[in-house]
């Protein structure tokens, strides 16, 4: 599974109308019977360029990558289509927005943060962020985006398309999300660097 695949699934996972073994990655939906479901596919990737950078004093090569990345939805009538558009579109701008259940750092099994280990303070601080459903506190939130190497400003939904599948037996109804992006892969080399050199006189 892509790393795009796996954080998107994550994204959706408990806040769509469809159980969570009914998201998953692939290109296709097997077997029928899962309908409606959601599959996430990386269906697009091509490298831009690579720099060398320093993380904790130890060098990464760090390469950037276009991406497109479709979420499709794979149901048999229309009122699942839009229950499922609906909550995809409002978990995108959700994300886009940094409301704090997109927070790395949000565990949504017992609504804590995972910094503080106690209560989001998105549900207990009352304030003009939190109007927004965003957490209050910048130092404790680690956005979507942040926490899967995507610069913000690259995303965009660029299409939701309906591909509808009319098979004889069953129509399958199909609407695709296409998702592009900018990401970052890092690769540790290893090695500290160094700001000076330090001369054994003992040598001298």
């Amino acid at each position: 599974m892509h790393i795009l695949e796996k954080a998107f699934i994550d994204l959706l996972r408990n806040y769509l109308p469809v159980s969570n073994g009914k998201i998953f990655a692939g290109s296709r939906y097997i077997p029928n019977d899962l309908t409606p479901c959601v599959t996430v596919q990386m269906s697009d990737e091509s490298f831009i360029r690579k720099h060398y950078v320093e993380i904790d004093n130890i060098q990464h090569s760090r390469a950037l990558y276009d991406a497109s990345v479709w979420i499709n939805i794979w149901c048999n009538t229309e009122e699942e289509r839009t229950n499922l558009i609906d909550a995809i579109t409002l978990r995108l701008h959700q994300a886009e927005e940094h409301h704090y259940t997109t927070c790395s750092n949000y565990i949504f099994d017992s609504s804590k943060c995972g910094k503080t280990n106690e209560c989001c303070e998105a549900l207990t601080s009352h304030n003009g962020r939190t109007n927004k459903g965003q957490c209050p506190n910048i130092l404790n939130y680690t956005s979507f985006f942040e926490s899967n190497n995507i610069p913000k400003r690259t995303f965009h939904i660029n299409s939701v398309t309906d591909l509808d599948e009319l098979d004889p037996s069953e129509p399958i109804l199909r609407t695709i999300f296409r998702l592009e992006m900018q990401y970052y892969s890092f690769y540790r080399i290893g090695g500290e660097l160094y700001d000076s050199i330090n001369i054994d006189e003992g040598l001298l």
